[in-house]
């Protein structure tokens, strides 16, 4: 499956919302072992958000070794590629600790953004 970004979110890959609609393009591919390709040619500018609800939320039911394998990211900037780097290191530690952990990373970061 062949997937340019910039034509589902445009050219700020930023939003959660525009995570999840890469989520629910690529979920189930990876899912049944097929190949995704994401395309970032055009995309400027990127955000954690995007990446945690578009990649990193694929870790709960996606094994790292398989997403490795199965997903295929062309033209990011370098700046891009380190924040998705970042966001799949997360994402691996999260969906490995235990729900009671999960919920409380959870808690913590509800409270914070409540102080925002």
């Amino acid at each position: 499956m062949y997937l340019q970004v910039r034509e589902l979110v445009g050219e700020n890959a930023m939003t959660l919302d525009d995570g999840k609609a890469i989520f629910r393009s690529i979920h189930e591919p990876l899912l049944h072992g097929d190949t995704v390709e994401l395309d970032f040619d055009g995309v400027k500018v990127f955000a954690s958000p995007f990446f945690n609800a578009g990649i990193g939320a694929l870790l709960e039911d996606v094994k790292p070794d398989i997403l490795n394998r199965n997903l295929k990211i062309n033209h990011i900037s370098d700046f891009g590629s380190r924040v998705l780097r970042r966001v799949i290191e997360n994402a691996k530690e999260y969906y490995s600790s235990s729900i009671e952990q999960r919920q409380a990373s959870y808690r913590i970061a509800e409270e914070a953004s409540k102080g925002l």
